[in-house]
């Protein structure tokens, strides 16, 4: 029961955060196999719909049993059940918030119902029309618990970006991002050096796609991002190539190498704070106040289909992939990786690494939903890309779905790779950058027999000269 209980809660959750955002569009199948297209105003209907009915139905069978009636009790419907069909319809357009007000009702008369049975009433049996004799234990499980959690599945799903974002994102920002080689490592492991972009790092796949792809009006306005630093200084080559005017909310503890390049591109630099919720409050505010457009740093879908660029071309170059090892931070890279990757070479594990320090990411996936780590935590680590507080939403929802697991490295095994980076393969890397690699040659990933293809993503290369030197002198 507690167990039961618990994954009630958690879809709760799960539809609140859908509940509080705009409807997604397209149309996603709520049962794998059948003819049936629905669009989410029709999920959410069917959703404060159906709690209340398997409610109704294991109350009448207990009812009916405790009456003394012999045998199994007829129960439930077939999908083709006006009842079920003309609620849906009726309230396709509803506004989610009001429908995730029923159904949380529902689930919580339900919950006190269940949690008061007692232990033989589960054994109890019903006869549905269609799945024949089942237990009381059985029907909440399918008809409740699965389908609450199968529809909660449903709207992920359409809010995922899918693979033609991602060659759509590859047509636009082609010519301006480069398409980075494959380097050998070892006759087993590849090396995608996105520390050779031209603002030195993964960023500008997605800040090029997300400025690409505004309206001449909003060009107009202008953009504002926080970030603290890669992501700002793609934003501002992505906003100074098109002609837009760029507003960047910046750390006050930034690289200086990373706050020089926003510089040269033009961009005006707001210092605020040290946290990513620091900057991302003062950002808010300049939308408010200068009607600019938000470029979010990781938890947008057109940012994530930019850097699902990447895994495209992992997968184009290297068919046979079998492993892909990704820095994680907000979840954009990883998220849109792990999706072309997924989609192109679904057998490949896709993993992602991130610091001791900062692993919120992998408290997160564990936890099934997003965990907040304190700032003056992720502040620890010197991987200055890596210290966001949470996951975006959005990036989540596709790492959930798509990521094999996070694991973590140490600052003493971040360093270690940055030396071997620049020893043997001749590349200059960021702690962010490094940390694919911390986790390949620390162990942390193992590459087992038959992982013959793996690539370690390298995300950045823009470290502070001198801290570069302290760290090459061990």
């Amino acid at each position: 029961m507690a167990a039961a209980l618990a994954r009630i809660s958690a879809v709760e959750r799960r539809l609140a955060e859908h509940a509080a955002r705009p409807l997604p569009t397209g149309l996603s199948d709520p049962d794998p196999g059948e003819e049936e297209r629905w669009e989410a105003g029709q999920v959410w209907a069917h959703l404060a719909e159906f709690p209340a009915y398997w409610h109704e139905q294991v109350r009448r069978i207990l009812a009916t049993h405790d009456a003394g009636v012999a045998g199994p009790i007829p129960f439930g419907r077939l999908k083709t059940d006006a009842g079920r069909v003309d609620a849906v319809e009726r309230e396709r357009r509803t506004a989610p918030g009001e429908l995730l007000r029923r159904v949380t009702a529902q689930i919580e008369e339900l919950s006190r119902t269940l949690t008061a049975l007692p232990a033989a009433a589960w054994d109890v049996v019903g006869l549905h029309p269609a799945r024949g004799e089942t237990s009381v234990s059985t029907i909440v499980e399918r008809f409740v618990l699965a389908h609450l959690e199968e529809h909660a599945e449903q709207l992920d799903s359409l809010e995922l970006v899918s693979i033609e974002e991602i060659r759509a994102a590859a047509a636009r920002i082609r010519g301006v991002a480069l398409h980075t080689p494959l380097l050998r490592w070892d006759d087993r492991t590849w090396l995608k050096p996105e520390s050779l972009q031209p603002v030195g790092a993964f960023k500008m796949r997605g800040a090029y796609n997300a400025v690409a792809s505004l309206t001449d009006e909003e060009r107009a306005r202008g953009v504002v991002t926080y970030s603290s630093g890669n992501h700002a200084q793609a934003v501002a080559r992505a906003a100074r190539l098109l002609g837009v005017h760029a507003v960047i909310v910046m750390p006050e503890d930034a690289p200086p190498v990373k706050v020089e390049g926003v510089r040269r591109d033009e961009a005006e630099i707001v210092v605020a704070g040290r946290t990513g919720e620091e900057r991302h409050a003062i950002a808010l505010e300049l939308v408010e106040r200068d009607g600019r457009v938000m470029i979010e740093p990781y938890d947008d879908r057109r940012i994530i289909a930019g850097q699902g660029t990447c895994g495209l071309e992992i997968a184009e170059d290297l068919p046979a992939v079998t492993s892909v090892l990704i820095p994680v931070s907000g979840g954009g890279l990883s998220a849109g990786i792990a999706t072309a990757i997924k989609a192109l070479a679904p057998s490949a594990r896709v993993i992602g690494v991130e610091p001791e320090l900062a692993a919120d990411a992998r408290e997160s996936l564990a936890a099934g939903e997003i965990v907040r780590w304190d700032g003056s935590l992720t502040t620890r680590t010197m991987a200055d890309g890596l210290r966001v507080e949470r996951l975006g939403w959005l990036p989540f929802l596709h790492l959930r779905r798509y990521m094999d697991e996070i694991v973590t490295v140490s600052e003493e095994q971040l360093a270690d790779a940055m030396r071997q980076l620049a020893t043997r393969a001749r590349l200059v890397v960021e702690a962010s950058g490094a940390a694919g690699m911390a986790a390949h040659l620390s162990g942390a990933a193992p590459q087992p027999e038959g992982d013959n293809h793996r690539v370690v993503v390298i995300s950045g290369g823009n470290v502070d000269p001198a801290a570069f030197a302290r760290i090459l002198a061990g």
